[in-house]
Parts: structure tokens; sequence; C-alpha cells
């Protein structure tokens, strides 16, 4: 992970698991970059993880300027690569240009001017006679489009210039019933004019119209007793019903605009979301984080603060949609709008169809602002005070938070284990305890053990692009910390990683420098916070080694010098573990192996066992509670 300051590593916590865009924005408050994200949390933390694999050039170039992160979750990642193309192309970021291909989505255009209107693909937007849809993520759904209206609406798919001024032979698609054949004269302007604005209303997303008037339709041509009519629309609806075909329009009428205004709130702190659509495109979004009196419901916020918000713009659309119950007064507040803008402005609410999708967008963003403003609140409330006081006594630049810290445990040099436990906000984080064996050392060396798990946690923290803990307790007085600061240093970690060791005999707090170790009184929370982590890591690591040497006892107990197989499948379909077998009547051994053998293996048992149950814990003499 690459320095970063608290503000960022605070975003990089906060960013969500979802699709959506980021925006980097330099010290003025100016955008630097944006890109789109499939999950926004592993995308945006890859800037700062520092690998050659996972850091790219955009990285190295930002990194010194970025001094904040913005985000917009989009539904899907089709949403969040379109919405970073309109953004690329309103604010024109600096590394963007550098960086990043700005290229055009394809459009379906509509020629509707013509008197015999097609569909056909473009990749720019003209202000002529055609109406546009799109943008779309590629062209095969452009051409899925096309298809769908030449089945359901026969729509033209030839690139004559209709009329022609003499009827040409009808082409293959008229005889496969995908087109009425204007060209040949076979059907007039005004029949095809009905079938245009019939596909219009599927391209715009109006399938719930379409699909109600064709029903009506079916059911007339039923009652008249006109079944081949009445088939066809009931073939058409079963069509349109199996399509998902719902995009939003993008024209070239300035006037066609919208925000979407969502407002979600929690006590006293109220988060308000409002996205852009200019011409039927995500084009942007603005929050704002505020603060209201309890009494204040969403209606109430609105009202305040819907003139402020938009008396900053230099362009109010011509319709604002909301999920909020309008205020009594809406009507002068449409008025001062309408005055501002030049034009009428107006509220709606929304009920069904795209606006209601849209809506929706804007309230999931405004509930994931509002999950981010109560764990800002709550975060202090929730801390121990004794992360506090521990910071001061220490003299820590960086609040710990997370403190960390291991114990080494082993039985006269054999089952080497080693803990880990996390303190998370001044209470232990379970969830981040870590067991490990030690692999690389042989007999007694805490040294060399320590050394081991240090690397293999800082290197594990490193590739899962996590921060280091702001603590790292070692149990130990000096020659402990200083040997451990040695390997912090061949890790690299040595500027980034506090350590301090607590001493058993006076629970001195130990630096590893040239500081003076300090004694605590017995009543600090900030000792006890320490104890408790040191205690913790013991318990734990003590309980992991009991648990791994009885592992040990159950696979190793019969495999004594002397005892043949068939003897072990006779003892073993009787006797599950050494207790057991120590245990049983001397009979019953007599019965299985005989006297004289029955009595040999017991004593070989004994002797062979007996290293597996000498005191549990070599390094300490005292027990350790099991945990709760």
């Amino acid at each position: 992970m690459l320095p970063v300051d608290g503000h960022i590593e605070r975003r990089l916590a906060d960013l969500p698991a979802l699709p959506g865009v980021y925006i980097m924005k330099n010290a003025q408050g100016k955008i630097i970059y944006i890109g789109k994200a499939k999950v926004l949390k592993n995308r945006v933390k890859s800037y700062f993880d520092g690998s050659e694999h996972g850091g790219h050039r955009a990285a190295s170039l930002m990194l010194p300027y970025i001094r904040d992160i913005e985000w917009i979750i989009t539904e899907t990642e089709e949403e969040a690569l379109i919405l970073e193309a309109n953004l690329i192309r309103k604010h024109k970021p600096k590394y963007n240009v550098l960086l990043k291909d700005d290229k055009h989505f394809p459009y379906l255009a509509f020629s509707v001017g013509e008197k015999f209107p097609r569909l056909f693909l473009t990749r720019s937007v003209h202000k002529d006679d055609s109406q546009y849809y799109g943008p779309y993520m590629n062209s095969r759904i452009i051409a899925q489009l096309t298809d769908l209206a030449a089945r359901l609406f026969h729509i033209r798919e030839c690139k004559l210039k209709l009329p022609l001024a003499s009827p040409a032979r009808p082409c293959l698609n008229y005889h496969i019933g995908r087109c009425d054949a204007p060209c040949a004269g076979l059907i007039t302007p005004e029949e095809y004019r009905v079938k245009v604005n019939q596909a219009r209303l599927m391209l715009e997303g109006k399938r719930d119209d379409l699909l109600e008037q064709w029903e009506r339709e079916m059911l007339e041509a039923s009652e008249r007793m006109d079944f081949e009519t009445a088939g066809k629309k009931r073939d058409a609806i079963v069509a349109l019903q199996s399509t998902g075909v719902r995009q939003k329009t993008d024209t070239t009428d300035p006037n066609l605009s919208l925000d979407v205004l969502s407002i979600r709130r929690n006590g006293t702190l109220a988060a308000a979301v409002i996205l852009e659509y200019r011409a039927g495109v995500l084009t942007g979004r603005r929050h704002y984080r505020l603060e209201c009196k309890l009494e204040d419901d969403e209606t109430e916020i609105f009202r305040q603060m819907v003139l402020p918000w938009y008396m900053e713009v230099p362009l109010i659309p011509a319709e604002i949609a909301t999920d909020i119950a309008l205020p009594e007064d809406a009507e002068p507040l449409q008025q001062a709008l309408s005055e501002k803008a030049g034009r009428k402005v107006r509220f709606t609410n929304p009920q069904r169809g795209e606006k209601l999708g849209f809506l929706k967008l804007a309230a999931a963003n405004a509930d994931m602002i509002l999950v981010e403003m109560r764990a800002e609140v709550q975060k202090y409330s929730e801390i121990d005070q004794s992360v506090f006081e521990l910071q001061k006594v220490l003299g820590l630049k960086k609040t710990p938070f997370r403190i960390e810290c291991v114990d080494i445990s082993h039985l006269s040099g054999t089952n080497t284990v080693a803990s880990l436990v996390a303190f998370k906000n001044g209470r232990p984080d379970k969830s981040n305890y870590r067991k490990f064996i030690i692999k690389t050392v042989e007999g007694v060396d805490d040294f060399a053990s320590m050394r081991e798990v240090m690397t293999r946690r800082i290197r594990r923290l490193e590739e899962e692009g996590t921060p280091m803990p702001d603590l790292w307790v070692c149990d130990g007085g000096k020659g402990q910390v200083d040997a451990t600061m040695q390997i912090l240093k061949e890790l690299g970690h040595d500027q980034d990683l506090p350590l301090i060791g607590l001493a058993k005999r006076l629970e001195e707090i130990v630096f590893p420098d040239d500081r003076e170790s300090i004694v605590l009184h017995r009543t600090s929370p900030a000792l006890k916070l320490l104890q408790n982590a040191r205690d913790e890591a013991h318990r734990f690591a003590i309980t992991y080694q009991r648990s791994k040497r009885k592992k040990d006892l159950e696979v190793e107990w019969l495999k004594i010098p002397g005892v043949g197989h068939e003897t072990r499948v006779k003892i073993l379909s009787k006797y599950r573990s050494a207790e057991s077998f120590m245990a049983a009547p001397v009979e019953d051994i007599v019965d299985l192996l005989g006297k004289v053998r029955g009595n040999k293996l017991r004593e070989e048992v004994a002797r062979y066992c007996a290293k597996f149950i000498e005191p549990l814990d070599s390094n300490s003499s005292e027990d350790v509670p099991a945990e709760k």
C-alpha cells in the first residue's frame, strides 16, 4: 500500500462494493480523472496498492495530486461505462485526456422526418429531424433492436430514399413478413406512420402503453371474428414481453432536461442527491450533506433547500422529479425557479416508468451517503476511550484504531505455533484473528519464529491492499522490541508501523528507539488495553497449541516402533484414542492382545505419550482461561 493521507485512507475504506464511476480531485477541488468500475472498492484501491501488477500509469502520474475521491453508484457496469463517457466529455479531466480514449458510443437513429422512416446506427448526434436513442454499449444491441422493429412493426431496413419515382419490386423482407414494401407502394405513409409511432413507444421504454394498446386491438379483432388479426396481435404481445428493451431517450432538443432528486434522513442527519439528466442521458451527480432539526421531515427539507440548491446552478431543468411529497407552497417555489430559468419549471412525483427507475437510483446514492455520514458521527462514540488515551501516552501521530499483537508458543521446541490477535476501536476483532504454524524454524528460536510470522502477515496485507495496523504490540522487553524493529526495517515498514513492547515484570511500556520506557498506573485504561491485547494473544496461542498437540496425539499415539499394521488395526477397531486405550480394564486388553503383549504395549504407549502430556506451556507457568 502506497502512503496516503488520512482523508484518502478513510475514503478508500468507505468505498462500496458496487458498480459505478469514481472521480479523482486535486487540492483545488478540480476533477483530474474519471473512471468506471465493476466493483468500486477493488478498482479504486488498485491505484494505491503499489504493486506492479495492480498499479498502472495513471496511479504513478496522479498519486501526488489526488486529495479527494468521490463516486456515483449505478445499477450495472454498462451504465457506469456510459456515465463515465458522458462525464469525461463534460469535464475533460487532465489525465483522461492523456491516458484514456474518450470513444463515442453507438446510437440508434430513427429518421422520423422522412415519409417512410428507417432505423440505422450512428456514432454522432446531429441537429436534424431524426430521433436518437442511446447511447448503447455496443452495436449488437442496436442490431437486436432493428431486428425487433422489423419483426414487430415492419420498419424497413433498406437505405432507399422513399418514395421512389416509380414503384419497385418488393424485396425478400416483404415476402417473409418483415416489411410492408413502401418501395412498391403497398402501404401508405399514414399507415406506415402508425407503425412508426408504435416502434417509438418501444424504443422509449413505454412497453406498457404499447402492450395495453395491442391488447385492446386484439380484443376488438376477436369480437369482430377477425381471428387472423387477433392472432398476430397476440404473437406480437408475446414477442415484446420476452424482450427487456427499456432504453432512455437521447435527443438533440436542449429543452428536454430533467433532474432527479431524492432525500434520505436519519435523526438530525440528511443526505440529498440530484442526478442530472440532460437530453435523456445521465451526465452528473450533485449531493448535499445536511444537518436538520429533529422535527424536520423530508418535505420540509425539500421546501427549505430547493431554492438555495438551484440558485447556484447555471441551468435549471424544465422538470425536477422527486420521491418527496411536495410541500403546500410548491407552486410559489416553481414560479421562483421558472423566473430564474426563464421558462417553466415543474415538480413531479413519478409513480411508474423510467423516471421511477431514475428515482430509485438517486435514492440508492442518497442512502450510501447517509450511511457514510452516520458512520462518521458514530465513529468516535463507538470507540473505547482507552484508544485515545493510548495515543496520548504513547505520543502516536495516528489514533491506534487497529492494534495487532503476536505470541509464539511451543513445547520444548516442538509444535511451534503463533497467534495474531487484532483489536479494533479498543475491542477484540475476532474476525481478524489468525493462526500460524511455524514452517521454517526448528527448535527454540522465538526471534526467527517472529520473523516468519511478521513476514507472512505483512506480505499478506500488502497483497490484499489492506492498510497496516496503527500499532504493533510485542510481548517482551527492550531486547524483543529491538529485534522486532529490525524485522520491520527488513520489510520496509519501520517508518509506517509504530511498535511498542509490554514487559511482564513491571508492565513496562518499551520503545524501540532511544525513548525511555514508561510505567502507567495499574488502573490506566491505556494499560488495560495493552494488557488485554497481550493476554488475548497468549490465550489464543495456547488454545491453538493445545488443540494441535491433541490432534497430533490422536494421530501419532500408535506409531510406536515394534507395533505392526495388524496390531494397530485390531486396537483401533475398539479404542479410538490413547486415553481410551489407557483407561480400559486390564482384562479387556488381555482379551484383545494377550496377557504379555497387552501389558508390554500398554507400558510402551504410556512412555511414548508422556511427551504429549507434559505441562502445556513451556514459556509460562501461568494457566490461561479457555475462550468463552
